[in-house]
């Protein structure tokens, strides 16, 4: 079922496998209020259904922001899915070495309480969160 749609992000949530799909990859031209906007509205969803399972795709978003403005941006996002029950996000690579570096930095370094995993297709990734933890 669609929870939310809009230019910028599509969530999109299966009750029965406890996925929630943000699709953030229209090619659409993204700066750092919308990215904040689109992050606050993803980890406000992942609270209130208190979603397992999250699948993050950006692959095709094109960022008109700085790299460590988004560095910043993605950092307090992930920390604050941290303080959730979320037990698996499943991204689909981009493809740009900056946000794939930063995303290596966050697996390692950062994410302690979900396994987070990179897949270069969504079927992929689907399988992967669908299958039990």
């Amino acid at each position: 079922m669609v929870l939310f749609d809009s230019p910028i992000l599509r969530l999109s949530y299966t009750p029965a496998t406890d996925i929630l799909i943000a699709d953030l990859s229209n090619s659409y031209h993204f700066h750092a209020m919308e990215v904040q906007e689109a992050l606050t509205m993803i980890l406000n969803h992942v609270r209130h259904y208190d979603v397992k399972r999250l699948l993050m795709n950006s692959r095709n978003r094109v960022m008109v922001i700085d790299e460590m403005a988004y560095a910043l941006l993605m950092t307090d996002f992930m920390k604050a899915l941290l303080l959730t029950r979320l037990q698996k996000l499943a991204r689909i690579n981009t493809g740009i070495d900056s946000r794939e570096s930063l995303v290596q930095y966050f697996d390692t370094q950062l994410v302690t309480t979900f396994t987070l995993k990179t897949f270069s297709c969504i079927e992929t990734a689907l399988e992967w969160l669908a299958a039990e933890v």
